[in-house]
């Protein structure tokens, strides 16, 4: 079955690469290589794109190594969230490398291998970081937004409690910066713990 599995991706990427589709190309010629792209804003899609080629990978029993090459400029956390919860328990070697950017998600998708020693996270001289609060659009009744700023408040503060946890950045640095856009280079990114090496 793993070689009628790998038969068919050949086929996939052979059709894709003579279309007009060379996002579905590279992604499906990389899966192929155990290499995970992720190029967009995090969405619900992330559970089919990312989420499960990464949990088949991890519990296949090869023990191959895997890379994810990151470019982000942030999108839905809840989904993220759950990304970043399977990388920090990700027991095969695995390789995050940020291409261009990881910006709000994305940027708390890298912190995710920081407690575990089988991620090491790079990144390129130019790349760049963004971490900021969440941004939230609230509409129903009065009572739905009470409640849902309650939630989102007691989400805000689980989201700090992550990044504390999860990089070198101290309670005082957090609270300095959490009401700015904290954008960082590939330099300060190196400092506070959210990559392990520039390329």
């Amino acid at each position: 079955m793993a070689e009628m599995g790998a038969l068919d991706i050949n086929e996939l990427v052979a059709q894709l690469s003579e279309s007009a589709d060379p996002v579905m190309y590279q992604y499906f010629k990389n899966l192929n290589k155990r290499t995970i792209i992720i190029n967009e804003g995090i969405s619900d899609t992330v559970i089919e794109t990312v989420c499960l080629p990464l949990m088949e990978m991890d519990t296949d029993g090869t023990g191959k190594e895997i890379n994810i090459l990151l470019n982000s400029v942030g999108g839905e956390v809840h989904n993220g969230l759950f990304l970043c919860d399977l990388i920090s328990k990700l027991k095969t070697k695995t390789t995050i490398t940020v291409m261009a950017y990881a910006y709000s998600m994305g940027s708390l998708i890298i912190m995710a291998g920081f407690n575990n020693p089988n991620v090491t996270v790079k990144c390129h001289y130019f790349t760049t970081a963004l971490i900021h609060s969440g941004s939230t659009y609230l509409e129903g009744t009065t009572t739905q937004v009470k409640d849902y700023f309650k939630f989102s408040e007691k989400y805000e503060g689980k989201i700090k409690e992550y990044i504390l946890s999860h990089t070198k950045i101290t309670e005082e640095q957090y609270e300095k910066m959490s009401r700015y856009e904290w954008y960082m280079t590939s330099e300060e990114m190196l400092e506070y713990g959210l990559v392990d090496e520039i390329l």
